[in-house]
């Protein structure tokens, strides 16, 4: 199973450093982010009467029922795809690749 850590470097994928550029130049449908942080935002939005309301609200039951540190969170939808799902894999061989691609 691929592990996802964020350090002073970056965002790295088993140990492997992966360029920003793959996530900024949107090259993968997804960008990975900290589950907490995401709950934190939602509420926040939620309270600010935010139009889709009830979206978020189906957002935050479902990130509140993880215990995951990270997931990926899709760049077009309110899609997340967490560790124990099974194409999270796929996305992170995916962005492995790519950034295998940009290395050279």
């Amino acid at each position: 199973m691929s592990n996802i850590k964020i350090d002073d470097e970056g965002i790295k994928i088993n140990n492997t450093l992966i360029d920003e550029s793959i996530f900024n130049e949107e090259k993968v449908n997804y960008r990975v982010v900290e589950r907490e942080a995401l709950i934190e935002d939602l509420c926040r939005w939620i309270g600010e009467d935010a139009k889709d309301k009830q979206m978020m609200l189906e957002d935050l039951k479902t990130l509140l029922m993880k215990t995951d540190e990270f997931c990926f969170s899709s760049i077009s939808t309110n899609e997340y795809v967490f560790p124990d799902d099974d194409e999270f894999e796929n996305i992170c061989k995916e962005i492995l690749e790519l950034n295998e691609i940009k290395a050279k």
